[in-house]
């Protein structure tokens, strides 16, 4: 005959024969006051697996200890219900005796889930475990929680003891073998408090440990009439480790059901950090890449040589056509011929800009860096205006584009396109002009498409006396002596290049670069903060210049 005991308070039942333990896991409609708030569970609320055995129960929930498996698991009006089936171990028999046992130290079934709590019930969730244990957050069943008791409720704590051994074994650099065994025994005994807390009455724990161990124990005042609150014990930690191995990282708002240990996380909701409490690796500003080098305006001669009144020179060149100079001697007459002159100038591109800045970056320590980036930014603009300025001037004075001409083909080489457009207009600087003179070219400008086919043309293909080393940083040397860039000439929709000599043009700046200047702006509270910089611009030589390419249409 099946022998039945029924554990006082009707949540357990064991039948010893079929070692079977069925109590009440999650009853329905009852508040549960766990640490994370009171809540409420309803029916339908956590589902059932349809699989029964996998729902495992273990001592206090900790995996380590598993005593059986759920053979059922079902719905009533109460709640969710569920059998287990113990196991034929040592632990199993341990466990069916003490649930059978009317003084038993774990007679609770407690349920295993996770869900959200909204409005003071759960939101959902999956039966995963169950836990024997000695008492839980709900009055009829267990729920992964330790008690709260409500203020002033009467509390019969047994007392309770629990033991842990380590062993740790290790080989020294010598080759000797250590063992080292931990012990640890702490008995926990919790009293009512009534009016202030006498000495005797305080939570007493003996530790004995063959090592050293160092406890901490924090004693606060207790309001009169209520009852002390239970240091964490090793079935709390052991349900909240449980806890994690149903973790969902995707469900921000999900809360563990947990009281000994509450969820402190690091971000979403339960996150024990607010906004921009955790100090980030401060980095600074941010100056990655290559700073702004200006390109264009030291191809040309560049100098300081600035004044308000600029520069100027004349030109002097021949009226009319001068006649064959030979003369006959003998007292004949000389020849003779006339010339004109004519004055140049340079002329002055202005760079200004600031802000009206707060004093209190000034006044007070912190924002340093910022206005230290906002000045240095005001100089990179002034470097890459005055270099933009540079450029153009080199495009205008260059003029109108030359048509490429039908370059000559030697052994089937053709040195059509930008090769070919490089060394015609090293060759028109080179070309004696109008009034005798030749150049020598020290630079080139290609544009996108024609730099892209100096790159991509093999060294085999380029004439024995040109020398064209192009990188791809934007910058090359061609015939041991012309500097070659990449930059906008003006033509987009074909290879065009410009190639010229470097003293026709001369740029001039403040030594040191752009001034900066500040006054005060007294009336507003603030600093007024701006960089000014001159360029001055002198075209000594536009024959020195060629522009090789057709316009865009």
């Amino acid at each position: 005959m099946n022998e039945l005991i029924e554990i006082e308070g009707g949540e357990v039942l064991a039948n010893v024969d079929e070692r079977t333990i069925t109590g009440l896991l999650i009853p329905y409609g009852e508040v549960g006051r766990t640490n994370v708030g009171q809540f409420e569970v309803e029916a339908g609320v956590i589902t059932i697996p349809t699989d029964p055995s996998v729902v495992s129960l273990n001592v206090d929930h900790d995996r380590y200890s598993p005593v059986g498996r759920a053979t059922k698991v079902w719905e009533e009006s109460a709640g969710i219900m569920a059998t287990f089936k113990l196991a034929e171990t040592p632990e199993g028999d341990a466990a069916l005796a003490d649930a059978r046992d009317p003084k038993g130290k774990r007679r609770r079934l407690s349920g295993e889930f996770r869900t959200g709590i909204k409005a003071g019930k759960a939101t959902g969730g999956n039966l995963a475990a169950a836990g024997l244990v000695e008492m839980g957050a709900f009055p009829s069943a267990m729920v992964l929680a330790a008690d709260t008791p409500e203020p002033g409720a009467e509390y019969d704590a047994p007392e309770s003891t629990s033991s842990s051994t380590y062993v740790n074994e290790f080989t020294d650099e010598k080759g000797t073998r250590w063992r080292r065994v931990e012990e640890n025994v702490r008995t926990t005994t919790v009293t009512k408090v009534d009016g202030e807390t006498p000495e005797e009455d305080k939570e007493a724990t003996d530790v004995a440990d063959t090592n050293t161990e160092v406890q901490a124990t924090v004693d606060l005042p207790n309001k009169p009439g209520q009852t002390k609150a239970r240091t964490p014990e090793r079935r709390d930690i052991l349900a909240a480790i449980a806890t994690l191995k149903w973790s969902n990282p995707f469900d921000e708002g999900a809360k563990g059901v947990l009281a000994a240990l509450s969820d402190i996380k690091l971000t979403g909701s339960g996150a024990l950090p607010g906004a921009d409490v955790l100090r980030p690796n401060w980095l600074g500003a941010v100056n990655l890449g290559d700073a702004y080098v200006r390109e264009y305006i030291g191809l040309c001669k560049l100098g300081t040589d600035i004044t308000a009144a600029g520069k100027a020179d004349f030109k002097f060149t021949r009226r009319g056509t001068w006649s064959d100079g030979t003369w006959t001697g003998n007292k004949t007459e000389i020849n003779s011929g006339a010339g004109d002159t004519s004055k140049r100038t340079s002329s002055f591109e202005r760079y200004a800009r600031g802000a009206d800045i707060g004093r209190e970056f000034f006044d007070l320590p912190g924002g340093e860096d910022v206005i230290a980036a906002f000045l240095a930014e005001l100089e990179a603009d002034y470097l890459q205006w005055s270099d933009e300025k540079a450029l153009a001037l080199i495009v205008e004075t260059a003029g109108a584009p030359v048509a490429p001409a039908v370059y000559p083909g030697v052994d089937g080489h053709d040195y059509a396109g930008a090769v070919g457009q490089l060394i015609q207009g090293i060759l028109a600087v080179k070309k004696r002009k109008a009034d005798g003179r030749r150049d020598t070219p020290s630079f080139a400008i290609a544009n996108e498409l024609a730099y892209n086919e100096l790159i991509y043309t093999p060294k085999d293909l380029l004439p024995e006396f040109v020398s064209i080393d192009v990188n791809t940083d934007g910058t090359g040397t061609a015939d041991g002596k012309v500097h070659v860039v990449q930059g906008d000439t003006g033509v987009e929709d074909t290879s065009s290049v410009i190639v010229g000599a470097g003293y026709g043009i001369e740029f001039d700046e403040l030594p040191g670069g752009p001034l900066h200047v500040n006054a005060l702006d007294i009336v507003k509270g603030g600093v007024d903060e701006a960089v000014h910089g001159y360029l001055q611009k002198f075209v000594r030589r536009a024959e020195a210049f060629v522009h090789i390419g057709v316009a865009d249409a």
